[in-house]
């Protein structure tokens, strides 16, 4: 056997069905706005007037030699470019067209037109037309379309008459073409003399430039073409003398060294070998080396001559005098080095003087270069405009002599046969669509407004009372229908009704424990809602199960089930209360075995009081003694205080709610009043539940089904 689906399965494999069930729960509700809303629909489209439309095609090419402003950018001729079209759309639909199209046909006094063919008084129609205005009226009908990708534009009229709406559509495409030309011819005229006055200002503008340029250089003594060519011819010398200048400091620095060291040696003899290594003289050298010579000669004469001789005397005289020309020598180098020193010092502050001479005269060109490159600018800039505006005005002379139209009728219209309006498939498509969506919503929204008890949620969550079970709807079958209702249980004991009661009475059974016989009271909300009928099915379920039953008639203000049972009794519950009979005399044997019934008897003018008299809880004494089992249809609660009164004297009540009919706050109401007299609530009993149904009773419902196919197969 297969697992019965739970209730999350069920939600998640079949999550629609609980909108499929709302809307066969109020199916009625659906199919009346369903209903209206078609038909309001078909009554809207059969008295909408038949509309005709009349299409004429229209080219709009670029806008020849478009003339723009001397001083506009590129980013604004774009924006000119790209709005030029969706301008020219607006102009279409403007009052303006529409004004001269109603001047030129008369419009105004066209009671077709206006919509006054079907108004017989003149004086009526007279009224009517000086209210009217025909220019907005001929707006309405008018629309205007670009199609995509071309330069083509379709104007679009509508009207009753088809000839009419051709009419007006050739009528616009001609107003508009003629206030173009009218429009371009004043535009060009009106560009042809700013721009002949711009060409005529810029002309002297630019003459005073050049004079303003020529007098510049004529002031200043510019020797070249420009400034420019003068500044680079006196950046090459600035060159020239800063390298001349870096060669003597180099030289003067190396004549300070070599004239500071030369200082630092005493002029003497034995000092000639350092100083001719500062110096380099040729000629000291050569010196040194005629007095080494004659140093070796004296040598060689003391080797044969006293040092007095006169060979000896005479050789030293010339060593003498050759020592004393080598001192005169270092004396002259000395003064050479400090003269080539003061020399070099003098040409370098000399090329120091002739750069920074230069460098002023470089600077004082760099500022002409400034001034001149300004005159320069505004001579060019002038010349520009110059240019420009003489281009300008040449393409606003020719355009004057060519007067091209840019605006061309494609297509005129033609007479339509066929009505674009009502549309009778997309009016019904839309009053389909519009009627489900509405029915749709009815169902919902009825759904929302109901506040009747729908499921065990219902019962545990928001009226919070324990939830005993649930009772499926009777089958609408004659034979169990009415008065023998309770023989559907018996003779159909496999039935989901069947099991249903016998589960609620197994339930019971664990609820009632402790004690040999136990009475019940069951009641509802409020009446109808199944009371008396789950009263006569679990007394019967109980007293089939084996049990000794008495079903006791509570009800004394509307009893009904000596009526199901075919009994006409003539005593009952008021008689044995009263003490005008015994209970074995009232008691009835019902034809179910172990089943008896205690009629109500004669209706007291007050029930209530009945019930409140100790005669009664000796009667449910008595009832207890015999019986395993008491089973009290009573009133509703809310109805009559009946119910209340009886709840203090049983082992529990059962409140019977049906589904989609008990409003949830009476039920809460019930709860609070048998809370009120401390009555033991056993649970509610949801009643007449759909076997289509989610929750409690759908999982029960396929597993009796599953069940019952499988046994029958077998």
């Amino acid at each position: 056997m297969p697992d019965t689906p739970s209730k999350d399965s069920q939600s998640s494999v079949f999550p629609v069905r609980e909108y499929l069930d709302i809307l066969w729960r109020r199916r009625w509700g659906v199919i009346l706005a369903f209903v209206i809303v078609v038909g309001l629909g078909a009554l809207y489209t059969l008295h909408q007037p038949k509309i005709y439309e009349a299409v004429t095609a229209v080219i709009i090419n670029p806008e020849p030699a478009a003339i723009t402003p001397l001083d506009a950018s590129a980013t604004e001729q774009w924006f000119i470019r790209d709005t030029y079209y969706d301008t020219q759309l607006k102009v279409m639909q403007s009052r303006y067209v529409a004004q001269r199209v109603v001047d030129d046909l008369g419009l105004a006094s066209n009671i077709e037109f206006l919509g006054l063919k079907e108004v017989h008084d003149p004086a009526l129609v007279a009224k009517k037309m000086a209210t009217m205005d025909p220019v907005s009226r001929l707006l309405s009908m008018l629309r205007v379309e670009a199609v995509i990708g071309t330069r083509l534009v379709n104007i679009r009229v509508k009207n009753q008459n088809p000839d009419m709406a051709a009419m007006l559509a050739d009528a616009i495409a001609k107003a508009y073409s003629k206030q173009n030309s009218e429009h371009r011819l004043l535009t060009l005229n009106n560009t042809f003399d700013f721009i002949d006055k711009q060409y005529k200002e810029n002309e002297v503008k630019l003459q005073e430039a050049r004079d303003a340029l020529n007098a510049f250089k004529e002031n200043h003594k510019i020797l070249y073409s420009n400034p420019i060519e003068q500044q680079k011819i006196t950046n090459q010398r600035l060159d020239y003398l800063n390298n001349k200048r870096v060669e003597i400091e180099t030289q003067r620095l190396h004549a300070g060294y070599v004239l500071s060291e030369l200082k630092k040696i005493p002029l003497k003899i034995e000092n000639v070998r350092a100083f001719d290594v500062v110096v380099e003289n040729a000629s000291l050298e050569s010196s040194v080396a005629e007095c080494h010579a004659l140093e070796r000669e004296e040598q060689k004469l003391l080797m044969t001559y006293l040092e007095k001789s006169p060979q000896v005397v005479s050789l030293r005289a010339q060593i003498d005098a050759c020592n004393a020309s080598i001192i005169k020598k270092m004396e002259n180098g000395l003064k050479g080095m400090e003269a080539r020193y003061l020399a070099l010092e003098k040409l370098d502050n000399d090329l120091n003087a002739q750069i920074k001479s230069v460098q002023n005269e470089a600077l004082e060109l760099d500022q002409l270069r400034i001034l001149y490159e300004q005159f320069e600018s505004q001579r060019q800039e002038q010349e520009r405009l110059f240019e420009l505006s003489e281009k300008k005005l040449n393409e606003v002379s020719l355009n004057r002599l060519l007067d091209i139209d840019n605006i061309r009728i494609l297509d005129t219209a033609k007479a339509s046969t066929a009505p674009v309006s009502p549309n009778l498939l997309i009016n019904g498509m839309i009053t389909l669509l519009a009627a489900l969506i509405a029915g749709l919503l009815i169902g919902f929204l009825l759904e929302l407004l109901d506040i009747s008890v729908r499921t065990q949620a219902d019962i545990e969550e928001r009226a919070r009372l324990p939830f005993l079970g649930a009772v499926p709807k009777f089958p609408k079958n004659r034979e169990y229908s009415g008065k023998k209702a309770y023989r559907f249980v018996i003779e159909n004991p496999r039935s989901p009704i069947s099991e249903s009661v016998r589960t609620l009475r197994t339930t019971l059974s664990f609820l009632l424990k402790g004690e040999t016989s136990h009475v019940l009271l069951i009641t509802s909300a409020q009446p109808l809602e199944g009371k008396t009928m789950t009263s006569i099915n679990l007394a019967v379920t109980s007293a089939l199960a084996g049990q000794r039953v008495v079903l006791v008639e509570a009800d004394l203000r509307r009893p009904r089930i000596y009526n199901v049972f075919k009994l006409a009794p003539e005593r009952g519950m008021s008689a044995v209360i009263n003490g005008e009979s015994e209970l074995e005399d009232v008691l009835i044997d019902t034809g179910v075995e172990g089943l008896k019934l205690l009629p109500c008897g004669t209706i007291p003018k007050n029930p209530a009081e009945l019930f409140s008299t100790p005669q009664f809880e000796q009667l449910l004494t008595q009832l207890r003694s015999k019986f395993d089992l008491v089973v009290i249809d009573s009133p509703p609660v809310t109805v009559v205080t009946d119910a209340l009164i009886i709840a203090q004297y049983v082992h529990g009540v059962i409140v019977i709610a049906r589904a989609n009919k008990t409003p949830l706050p009476v039920l809460i109401r019930t709860r609070e009043l048998l809370e009120g007299v401390k009555a033991p609530i056993l649970g509610t009993v949801l009643n007449d539940m759909s076997s289509s149904s989610k929750g409690y009773y759908g999982g029960y419902y396929y597993y009796h089904k599953y069940y019952t196919n499988s046994y029958n197969d077998e």
